[in-house]
């Protein structure tokens, strides 16, 4: 795109972001990643968030949690859902990673912001128990967390102007969808020219 001087148009426009901060206060943890995003290991340190898309003819908003494995920058697992994020679904893609992540003999951590989700309890107590370490960004510091940004931002682009979506149902089919070719298609040039997927196979 850029040697074509394309330029992607679809979310350009500044709206107002969703918070996740407020909520029951729960527990807050240190920063433990400090912006070292690389990692030579697989599911040594992930990163987890939430975004909000709102559908401008239905005025329906769908949110989106993605857990990312820094490693290859593959999206493991991530919940979808129209309507309230609630606990529920904040919990369902940790859920699924914990049932699938393998044993690794080196720290593991989980990176997110400091969203009431991130901070209750349960979310806590579920990292203890698969014994992987939680990391928070600082407050307001959308750049401790610029992975998982980006990826939004690249999504947001690729999807194209919300308006022409004309319900949370189909928006929900072309996240998926963007999702799998994301992870199987999409090279990335700090992968050597190839797809997560593909990265992590090849090294394997």
């Amino acid at each position: 795109m850029k040697q074509l001087n394309i330029y992607g148009e679809g979310y350009h426009k500044k709206t107002r972001k969703y918070d996740s901060s407020k909520g029951p206060e729960g527990k807050r943890v240190k920063n433990k990643l400090h912006r070292r995003f690389q990692t030579d290991r697989p599911y040594q340190k992930m990163v987890a968030d939430v975004t909000e898309f709102k559908i401008p003819a239905t005025q329906e908003k769908v949110y989106l949690e993605p857990i990312m494995d820094l490693y290859n920058n593959e999206i493991l697992t991530y919940a979808i859902t129209a309507g309230s994020p609630n606990l529920k679904f904040a919990l369902q893609p940790l859920n699924s990673l914990l049932t699938s992540i393998p044993n690794q003999p080196y720290k593991q951590f989980l990176h997110t912001d400091q969203g009431w989700q991130y901070r209750h309890q349960s979310w806590q107590k579920k990292l203890r128990q698969a014994k992987l370490t939680p990391s928070m960004s600082r407050r307001a510091t959308c750049l401790d967390n610029a992975c998982m940004e980006s990826f939004f931002d690249k999504l947001k682009v690729e999807l194209d102007d919300l308006s022409n979506y004309r319900s949370a149902e189909e928006l929900i089919t072309a996240v998926r969808n963007w999702i799998t070719y994301y992870n199987t298609c999409r090279i990335q040039m700090k992968l050597g020219g190839t797809s997560p997927i593909k990265y992590r196979l090849r090294a394997a």
